[in-house]
């Protein structure tokens, strides 16, 4: 039976965004990040970091946030389970939304 999650995070609570980001994103995110400037950096970041805490509470095991890899367009697949995730933004916020299964259950 799928699990789901979801976060909500105020993007101008995004301080120290480099510093974040290096300890959160994995580096194919972080070179994502890396090419944006200012808020948008801010509003990537507090996406990413919303989606991890999807991620959490959709999953019934501990969960290392550096071992993730996030992006929507794309089911992620960790330990036995595979997750998919829709990140939004609207104004000062930040959510996201993560749905999780047994990789080898059916998650429809």
């Amino acid at each position: 039976m799928p699990t789901i999650g979801c976060d909500l995070v105020q993007i101008d609570r995004m301080q120290n965004v480099q510093g974040i980001a290096k300890r959160l994103l994995s580096p194919k995110e972080y070179s994502q990040f890396q090419e944006l400037h200012g808020q948008r950096q801010k509003e990537f970041l507090a996406g990413r970091f919303a989606a991890r805490e999807a991620i959490v509470k959709a999953l019934p095991i501990p969960v290392a946030y550096s071992e993730i890899e996030v992006d929507p367009k794309d089911v992620i697949h960790y330990q036995g389970y595979q997750i998919q995730v829709s990140i939004s933004h609207d104004g000062p916020f930040a959510m996201a939304v993560a749905i999780a299964c047994k990789e080898e259950s059916v998650c429809e």
